[in-house]
């Protein structure tokens, strides 16, 4: 069954529609509020002039009469008129209220007037429309940017919000999980694993293990958690730039595995395979042990790679583990029971069962669960609570899905039936009352079912399970007359057979033509995919009673069954018995007009579903009466292209032999020959080769099979192309050749192998990364080894200039370093930005790597381009103490400066990286190298603050505390202007020239009282500052502090006047 998806048109009038509606009105009507306040509108809309206006906009029929009235009413001009819609276009000119942009978005409001979809290129002049939006209000902003977001998403807002409910629901039920073995088992697999499968029985954990995981996922790794049920959500809603974890439940099928399921997942499943690729996306999913145990799952290979079996030694529940969870729900119950904790691997669903309906005898529910049960249901039964009893099975009747909704509205005619036949299976009247049953199941919620979304179900799958087996015993005629299809399909067998799980009804012999009788009847209405999905189809004694019984009916009715088809899937009667090599089967859909070559709604033709599972005489049937080998699936996938895939080799030779076109590619490009190499199927290849496959077809990214070899190490797959002549240099579209795939990924067989077949060992990629850069970036010693000897370009930069010396430079690579000086690589060779090896291991503190340059003699001096920072400065810079002192052994230019003048004790000063200063005035640094703008380390040091370095300077090296900047600006000066008090407090204690002014003649005084710091000024007035001291403009202290009406700084000077004036009269 498909999803329910909205295209991309209705999702973009959707999301348009949310913002003209929920956002756009409070936008303008912010706009109104400021243009015309709501308290002054009722005069201002009077006004002779404005109402002129809005009369020739009325006559215009710009404003309608409903608008009119709002604006005028009868009984209350003061109507608040918020709900007025103007034309903007035509009324702007006039009203001059509404914004360009704001006219804009009322035509997208006029346009989802007149449309119920949106184009892509309509949807992003609105969005360009959104983003230049000038809002009034913080709130009306955040409303946009949420909807900028939203529409930057994959998942459809109601989708997402869906999600958001559902995952607040696992957060709040996760209250009593234990973190299990297994737990830590599945967490750590999809932290390192792309996909990975937890499998067991039902009830053992999966689903709470899958869901806390997720959380988990989400809460410590930011992942975007995506609870998904069908394979093409997974690509709809894939983000390759969002870290994004997709959850399914349930996975193929609930009881027995699920074909349409198999089939809508092997259609994309090349499709997954890509997504998963780019490491961002994961998927996780869960299924029951017997449909993960179905060869049918095979096929599936990705959720066959990483697997977490909850029922293996190393992951089921320890007893520790199972007292715990008996503790957590029973509380102190739990020791009366934990003798029994290992008669079912159910456990935890019991402890969780009992919590819910602890009424129940707690020693015989666990030792025998399933016969409390019964018993109880018994009692139902004989004490005459029929109608509890009919409400259980409806649930049964109706697969575990009532829908409350059947018992209040309109119901369809079968419907109606399955209700009717169920009540006088119970002993109840047929037309006993809809609304009674609905009430009788809900007396039962909480004990026996449980409500989500609107839908009745019992509380726990392993307890309908049971359900489905009781009232299989009890009520079988009625179940097979009347359940629903899927449900008959997977729980009934006519033959008994091996490992069969216990809840499987067993149907008798007497019954037997009953049962057949109802697939045919469900087949003859379009259920075939229920029909030959039926778990008795894998019995070839069911198969052929069936063919018999078939072959009893109308002739007519025969070939009306041949010629259906499914009413969801289109797949015919012929197509099922594909998936079964029954040839018989196959002959009677043929003898009965069956079309070899009709496809079902994926493009799927009955020679197609043959060749996915190797059926080989099937394939030969169909051939023979003329099926089309070149018919494809929608999207493009051949049926040769699907036995290369599934390795099916005497398929392949049929095919072949019957003109199936070996060069037809799928929708991305990928050849059979191709996904054959992919899938290291050797033999397939050779056929493939054999028969003359273009051997250098390329995917839609530009990857040939040798490409795929080359990349997945099947070296054996690697020679045998190049033994038919593959092209060896063919390069992806990312310009990425066959050497720089298996050199990026260290395949060193593969390696040898091209170079003996003389790769090009120089080709480089679009980025001008060469086999050699990429073998040094990743650490592979071995490779790089290999290419050296094979005369690989030892300094071919790629981008900008990076050299493999430098790439392993930066990347800590140490014996990668060694190798390449060794084999006389350039120990200087410079990015384009001028930064050299030895510039980027000090950068990064790899004080190891720098030692080996300095040894190697690289140039210690060398500086960048781009600022001229030399290896000590980005040292001193990024505080990296060690590599400073490694390079003042080795004679570094102290005094180096950048192209602004900055020296490496500058930019010390300035990052107060105090142990370095103190390292770089030992080695006797020029403590006053100015900047170009005639900064130098003690101004910094002021200026930011820097009380250490600082002190440092002033009591320790005499730094001149007096020097000035080019504008005349002192150590003091700058300390009083940003307010720095306790940086004063040490210059004014070492003797700092205190009315030292700028080149403007502005003092210390001056700029603190400009700027209103009170102690500044205190200090300064205390250490006998000048308050008569001018500027050039002749203002001073005390008037700049009048002027800005600063009282308290006024006062400070006041008193020290009168101070002065006291004392100067003494």
């Amino acid at each position: 069954m498909a999803s329910s998806t909205l295209s991309q048109e209705e999702e973009n009038y959707v999301r348009m529609s949310l913002l003209l509606t929920g956002i756009s009105p409070r936008a303008v009507r912010v706009l109104f509020d400021k243009e015309f306040p709501p308290a002054s509108l009722s005069l201002t809309v009077n006004d002779k002039k404005v109402k002129q206006k809005l009369n020739d906009l009325s006559k215009k029929r710009v404003i309608n009469k409903v608008q009119w009235d709002l604006l005028f009413p009868i009984s209350e001009v003061k109507q608040d008129i918020k709900k007025i819609k103007l034309d903007h276009d035509k009324s702007k000119k006039d009203m001059k209220v509404l914004t360009f942009r704001q006219a804009n978005l009322k035509r997208s409001h006029n346009l989802l007037q007149h449309k119920q979809n949106v184009s892509n290129q309509q949807a992003k002049r609105f969005k360009k429309d959104v983003n230049r939006l000038e809002l009034d209000q913080i709130n009306v902003k955040v409303d946009v940017k949420k909807l900028k977001s939203t529409s930057e998403d994959p998942v459809p807002w109601n989708r997402r919000e869906q999600i958001s409910k559902q995952l607040d629901k696992w957060q709040k039920n996760s209250d009593n999980f234990v973190e299990t073995r297994a737990a830590k088992c599945v967490l750590k697999g999809i932290k390192e694993n792309s996909c990975l499968t937890i499998t067991a029985s039902s009830g053992v954990g999966k689903t709470s293990i899958l869901r806390h995981v997720a959380l988990k996922m989400k809460e410590k790794e930011g992942y975007d958690v995506l609870p998904v049920t069908y394979p093409n959500d997974i690509i709809q809603f894939n983000n390759p730039n969002q870290k994004t974890l997709f959850v399914i439940d349930n996975f193929c099928g609930t009881y027995s595995i699920n074909q349409s399921d198999i089939d809508n997942w092997e259609s994309v499943m090349e499709q997954i395979k890509m997504l998963i690729e780019n490491k961002l996306t994961k998927i996780i999913v869960a299924c029951r042990l017997q449909v993960y145990q179905d060869e049918k799952f095979e096929s599936l290979s990705i959720f066959r790679t990483s697997v977490c079996n909850l029922r293996t030694k190393d992951l089921c529940l320890s007893e520790t583990e199972k007292t715990t969870i008996a503790e957590i729900y029973l509380k102190t119950k739990a020791s009366e029971i934990i003798q029994y904790c290992n008669l079912y691997d159910f456990f935890p669903l019991l402890c969780k069962l009992y919590n819910e309906s602890p009424e129940v005898n707690i020693t015989e529910f666990f030792k025998n669960p399933f016969s409390v049960y019964e018993t109880e249901i018994n009692k139902l039964n004989k004490k005459g609570h029929y109608r509890k009893y009919c409400a259980m099975a409806l649930c049964v009747m109706f697969n575990n899905n009532l829908k409350e909704e059947m018992f209040s509205d309109e119901i369809n005619v079968e419907t109606r039936k399955i209700i009717k036949e169920t009540c006088e299976a119970c002993r109840l009247d047929r037309g006993t009352s809809r609304l009674v049953l609905l009430d009788e199941l809900n007396s039962l919620e909480h004990t026996f079912i449980k409500k989500e979304h609107g839908i009745i179900k019992t509380k726990h799958d392993k307890l309908f399970d049971f359900l489905a087996y009781y009232f299989g015993q009890k009520m079988i005629q009625c179940i097979i007359r009347n359940a629903y299809s899927v449900f008959i399909m997977q729980r009934f067998l006519l033959e008994r057979k091996d490992y069969m799980d216990q809840f499987i009804t067993i149907v008798p012999p007497k019954y037997h033509q009953m049962y057949m009788q109802r697939m045919i009847d469900d087949w003859s209405i379009g259920r075939l995919d229920c029909v030959f999905s039926n778990i008795n189809w894998e019995i070839q004694e069911f198969r052929h009673k069936f063919l018999c019984y078939l072959k009893k009916v109308e002739m007519s009715l025969q070939r009306q069954l041949a010629l259906k088809c499914d009413i969801n899937s289109k797949n015919t009667a012929l197509i099922g018995c594909c998936h079964y090599e029954y040839i018989l089967f196959i002959y009677w859909c043929i003898d009965h007009g069956g079309d070899v070559n009709l496809c079902n709604r994926t493009g799927g033709s009955p020679l197609l579903v043959a060749s996915v599972n190797g059926h080989t005489e099937t394939v030969k049937v169909l051939l023979d009466n003329k099926a089309d080998s070149n018919k494809c699936l929608n999207n493009e996938v051949s049926p040769l292209y699907v036995a290369c895939q599934n390795n099916h080799i005497e398929t392949v030779k049929l095919l072949l032999d019957n003109e199936a076109d070996i060069n037809k590619c799928r929708d991305n490009g990928t050849s059979p020959l191709y996904i054959a190499c992919q899938n290291i199927h050797t033999e397939i290849v050779k056929i493939l080769l054999d028969n003359k496959a273009d051997i250098n077809k390329c995917t839609d990214n530009g990857a040939s099979p040798l490409h795929i070899a080359c990349h997945n190490n099947h070296t054996e797959t690697v020679k045998i192309l190049l033994d038919n002549k593959a092209d060896i240099n063919k390069c992806m579209n990312d310009g990425a050749s066959p050497l720089h795939i298996a050199c990026q990924n260290n395949y060193t067989e593969t390696v040898k192998v091209l170079l003996d077949n003389k790769a090009d060992i120089n080709k480089c990629d679009d980025n001008g990364a060469s086999p050699l850069y990429i073998a040094c970036q990743n650490n592979h010693t071995e490779l790089v080894k290999i290419l050296l000897d094979n005369k690989a370009d030892i300094n071919k930069c790629m981008k900008y200039g990076v050299s493999p010396l430098l790439i392993a430079c930066q990347n800590i690579h140490t014996e990668i370093v060694k190798i390449l000086l060794d084999n006389k690589a350039d120990i200087n060779k410079c990015k384009d930005n001028g930064a050299s090896p030895l510039f980027i291991a000090c950068e990064n503190n790899h004080i190891e790597i720098v030692k080996v340059l300095l040894d190697n003699k690289a140039d210690i001096n060398t500086c960048t381009y781009d600022g001229g920072a030399s290896p000590l400065y980005i040292a001193c810079e990024k505080n990296h103490i060690e590599i400073v002192k490694v390079l003042l052994d080795n004679k570094a230019n102290i005094n180096k400066c950048t192209d602004n003048g900055a020296s490496p004790l500058y930019i010390a000063c300035e990052n107060t990286h105090i142990e370095i200063v103190k390292v770089l005035l030992d080695n006797k640094a020029d403590i006053n190298k100015c900047r170009d703008n005639g900064t130098f380390p003690l101004y910094i040091a002021c200026q930011n603050n820097h009380i250490e370095t600082v002190k440092l300077y002033l009591l320790d090296i005499k730094a001149d505390i007096n020097k000035c900047t080019d504008t005349g600006i002192s150590p003091l000066y700058i300390a009083c202007q940003n307010n720095h008090l306790e940086i004063v407090k040490i210059l004014l204690d070492n003797k700092a020239i205190i009315n030292k002014c700028t080149d403007t003649g502005t003092s210390p005084l001056y700029i603190a009282c400009q700027n209103n710091h009170l102690e500044i000024v205190k200090i300064l007035l205390d250490n006998k500052a000048d308050i008569y001291k001018f500027t050039n403009n002749g203002i001073s202290p005390k008037q700049i502090a009048s002027d800005k009406e600063y009282s308290d700084i006024l006062a400070v000077i006041n008193e020290y006047s009168r101070e002065e004036v006291i004392f100067q009269r003494k």
